[in-house]
């Protein structure tokens, strides 16, 4: 066949004509897919708890995926819009896999940074690459607030959400949340700072949601049951309620003077069980509360929605402190607050030369080297090879200098992984942990985290080019990439997980005879070492227990040394770095100083503090690479309450500082630490509980000892409540015996004592708290 061209005619042969057919068969079904696709498929979000969401914390998704047409297999990928100007954080990008099938409606939950939910923030279904549906991301931003969360819609009806939006001047946000919408995973509900629940909310909620309003409040929420709802016996939240609901009682509306209202008011009210009664009325407990953890739970025998906003009397009582608390407690969750990132990376398994001597190696280079080879070379007339040995002599001392550096002898990454695990019951542990990633070649840093875990960056990336990217699947360990890692550079992460398979340390310790007994069983997964007992300001060494093994305390209270400051107290524990040498402990001192300084708060009672080590990380962090010599260094720290019983019958004084006071006032400078209180300047009202020492009433105080003074820089009193006056304690000491001990503590049995300082303003003198005899198995 002839083809003849004609200029400013087109070319028609029946090949091109052929050709054209065939794209148009192939390439017309795919377009259709994608458009039915885009069609068929709609995509909703819903942030945090029920649309609330904090800036700086990690925040849930609830991403709903209706698909009308044929299945796929998509990825949610979440990102600003708009990185431009948006900050470090405005380039991280998180992503999860999802299996969508044919003709259905999923539900998935994906958590994130709540700071990009604070910019225009989209979520996009991508398959096959491309974009099918996208949804912007709407909330309300909580930045430095508190979220309350009624899960019954009677209690707000009251006066709570007035009294909370005056209080704190418009940085509250109360709002009802359906128990249906809980999450799952109590990390999740840890934007929460208050829970309320009512008898209706109590209907609606499963055992398992039951767990994790527990597991919640132990992670530093508060809990408040309105008309002491699910506080019966065999109740949902009896084993933690303060008080055991037993009777309803028809009582004066005005709570004894607590409220401006008449009338009559029914009460739930019942036995104390554990923690302080807050407010009596006619003599039953009104408003109770106890800490669990981190957090608190408030027994209100009256409901929430009886009370008015103008009752400035009762809310006080149930808030009081414990708000501060409950701000601690959230700022340990700050995405930010990285408390272990400076110990992960540290490295002290590289080993480098001691600089001292890489100075002392240069020194003879320049001095010895230099001349001794113009020595030699002039000895041998050659003195014109100088120009080219001296300057090869310090080229080869550089090429063998690098070549033995840890940079060159390690070509695989590292990584070191820091967990602290604090156990809160026999099937829960919450697991925080922080991991360093080293990168001696560059490139692509793979890391994956635990199943189940919070995962996120710990560093700060001024470039988004370099953001990483975290990616979520229901079916397998979360991962974090990070590209285009540069040489020899080290990247952070932070995981925080609640795994209910770990175990705890079983058994309990007795006070008797001046001697601390007891038997402990390693029931965890973990092999423990360089253990150790804290009881008030003293430490018992246990050594080792492995798994499944056992240990017999048996040891004298006078044979431990009572510590004189916080360093004296951490030294008996991690060795104190040598002047001049380098610090081999810095992990282990900064892990204990943070799990220290958390069981500040929330102690109402004596406790026995059991600390142990592993070098085992519960595989939180994981480097993937192809490479075989991968290192993986991993240190665990284990904290766990014990359980402290006295015999029936005997008396037994307690370790000073073992009972924790609380801060009542205070007037100038002062330090808290785990022993107590330092003043510097100024006083300090502190209050002990004498009614309840053990949060158990079959014990009772028999009388107090204050010791001498350490120096003449404090006034010590104590405060009489039956003259309502301060009455001054000798220099000398004094012992205050059971007949007169009735006068120095409330009805509630609050002692309150007042350390001033006189002299030596700035200078460190440390409150000695009184020593407490107890007395086994009677009532108060």
């Amino acid at each position: 066949m002839e083809i003849k061209r004609h200029r400013g005619q087109p070319i028609h042969t029946p090949g091109l004509i052929l050709l054209m057919m065939l794209l148009v068969t192939f390439l017309w079904p795919t377009v259709s897919v994608a458009e039915e696709k885009a069609d068929r498929v709609k995509l909703t979000v819903q942030p945090g708890l029920s649309g609330l969401y904090k800036v700086g914390m990690p925040a849930g998704l609830e991403i709903t995926i209706n698909n009308q047409g044929q299945g796929f297999k998509g990825l949610l990928v979440i990102e600003p819009v708009n990185k431009r100007g948006q900050g470090s954080r405005a380039g991280m990008r998180f992503q999860k896999s999802v299996e969508i099938p044919r003709g259905s409606e999923i539900t998935t939950n994906m958590t994130v940074s709540g700071d990009i939910l604070n910019m225009e923030t989209m979520v996009v279904l991508l398959v096959d690459g491309a974009p099918v549906t996208a949804s912007p991301i709407q909330g309300t931003a909580v930045n430095g607030g508190l979220i309350a969360l009624s899960l019954g819609e009677k209690p707000l009806r009251g006066g709570i959400a007035a009294w909370l939006d005056n209080t704190f001047a418009g940085q509250t946000t109360v709002k009802f949340l359906a128990p249906a919408h809980l999450p799952q995973d109590p990390l999740e509900l840890g934007l929460a700072d208050i829970i309320i629940v009512d008898d209706q909310a109590l209907a609606g909620l499963t055992q398992s949601q039951i767990k994790l309003l527990k597991d919640w409040v132990y992670l530093g929420g508060m809990m408040i049951l309105s008309g002491g709802a699910g506080s019966q016996d065999n109740g949902p939240f009896s084993d933690i309620s303060p008080v055991k609901a037993v009777e309803q009682k028809v009582v004066s509306a005005d709570l004894g003077g607590l409220q401006l209202v008449r009338g009559n008011l029914v009460v739930t009210t019942g036995e104390l069980i554990r923690g302080d009664v807050l407010t009596k009325v006619n003599g039953d407990v009104v408003v109770a509360s106890h800490n669990l953890g981190k957090g608190r739970v408030v027994y209100s025998g009256v409901a929430l929605e009886s009370l008015t906003s103008e009752s400035a009397a009762i809310w006080p009582l149930v808030f009081d402190t414990n708000l501060i608390n409950l701000r601690e407690a959230q700022s340990l969750k700050q995405i930010n607050n990285d408390v272990l990132g400076n110990a992960a990376s540290y490295l002290p398994q590289l080993k480098t030369p001691p600089v001292p001597q890489v100075i002392l190696a240069w020194a003879v280079y320049i001095v010895v080297v230099g001349p001794g080879l113009y020595y030699v070379l002039k000895r041998h007339d050659r003195r014109d090879w100088m120009w080219w040995l001296i300057p090869a002599c310090a080229v080869a001392t550089t090429v063998v200098v690098y070549l033995l550096s840890p940079a060159q002898r390690i070509n695989a990454p590292i990584s070191q992984t820091l967990a602290v695990v604090d156990i809160m019951d026999q099937d829960t542990a919450w697991v925080n942990a922080t991991a360093a990633f080293v990168s001696p070649y560059g490139g692509t840093l793979n890391v994956q985290g635990a199943k189940g875990a919070m995962v996120w960056p710990s560093n700060n990336y001024a470039n988004n080019q370099k953001a990483p990217v975290i990616h979520y699947d229901d079916k397998s360990a979360p991962r974090l990439s990070y590209p285009d890692v540069e040489y020899w550079s080290m990247r952070l992460a932070r995981a925080s997980a609640i795994k209910k398979d770990l175990g705890s340390i079983g058994g309990k310790l007795i006070f008797d005879d001046g001697f601390i007994k007891g038997k402990l069983e390693n029931r965890s997964k973990l092999d423990l070492r360089d253990c150790r007992i804290v009881l008030g300001d003293r430490t018992l060494t246990i050594d080792k227990i492995p798994a499944g093994g056992t240990v017999e305390i048996n040891q004298s209270l006078d044979q431990w040394r009572a510590s004189l400051g916080p360093n004296d107290f951490r030294n008996e524990m991690v060795p104190p770095q040598i002047p001049g040498e380098r610090d081999l402990y810095l992990r282990e001192r900064q892990m204990l100083d943070s799990v220290l300084h958390s069981s500040i708060y929330g102690t109402e009672h004596s406790t026995a503090l059991f600390l142990g080590w592993s070098d085992n990380s519960l595989g939180m962090f994981k480097i993937l690479s192809d490479r075989q010599d991968v290192r993986d260094y991993n240190l665990l720290l284990m904290k766990q309450e014990l359980e402290v019983e006295l015999p029936p019958g005997k008396i037994v004084q307690l370790p000073p500082g073992m009972l924790q006071a609380k801060m009542v006032d205070s007037k100038g400078a002062y330090e808290q630490n785990p022993l107590g209180y330092t003043l510097f300047e100024g006083k300090l009202t502190l209050a002990v509980n004498l009614n309840r020492p053990f949060g158990d009433k079959s014990y009772r105080v028999v009388d107090m000892e204050f010791s001498p003074q350490q120096s003449g820089n404090l006034t010590v009193k104590i405060y009489d409540w039956q003259q309502t006056k301060w009455v001054e304690i000798p220099s000398a000491g004094q012992k205050i015996e059971s007949d007169e001990l009735q006068r120095f503590h409330s009805p509630f049995g609050e002692c309150r004592i007042l350390v001033e300082k006189n002299t030596g303003a700035g200078k460190t003198d440390r409150i000695i708290l009184p020593a407490i005899s107890v007395e086994g198995g009677m009532n108060p």
